[in-house]
């Protein structure tokens, strides 16, 4: 299980929207998108310029999308979204690997049996 809180992970997360953002950011972080049809250009300038990135996710549709754009996280609100998702990750074998957002690493012990990949905190959201 992937762990995105430091001791566990040193990755460091930025939240941006459009492309001249992008180019705003440190070249060694992460981005963070909210997902939005129009974004999809960006996903795509993301994956031509291997630019690592996450999206948080609503849908089943939107995980297929960016997965097909080489989104490195998909990142879910709840549970109930991020036992969907894993399980469309699993199917398809998909490179993008889903986050579940947490109040509290204690979650762990009822996230890990799920088989869901992964956990961030919500404040760093």
């Amino acid at each position: 299980m992937i762990i995105l809180k430091e001791p566990f992970s040193y990755e460091k997360f930025v939240k941006v929207k459009t492309i001249d953002d992008i180019k705003n950011t440190p070249s060694n972080s992460t981005l963070i998108f909210d997902y939005c049809d129009s974004s999809l250009n960006v996903f795509e300038f993301c994956k031509n310029n291997n630019i690592p990135y996450g999206v948080n996710i609503n849908s089943i549709k939107e995980l297929i999308f960016i997965s097909n754009l080489n989104a490195k996280y998909a990142f879910a609100d709840n549970i109930e979204n991020a036992k969907i998702f894993q399980k469309i990750a699993n199917e398809y074998l998909l490179d993008t690997k889903i986050i579940v957002y947490v109040n509290s690493l204690d979650e762990i012990e009822k996230i890990a049996p799920l088989g869901i990949d992964g956990v961030k905190l919500k404040e760093n959201k």
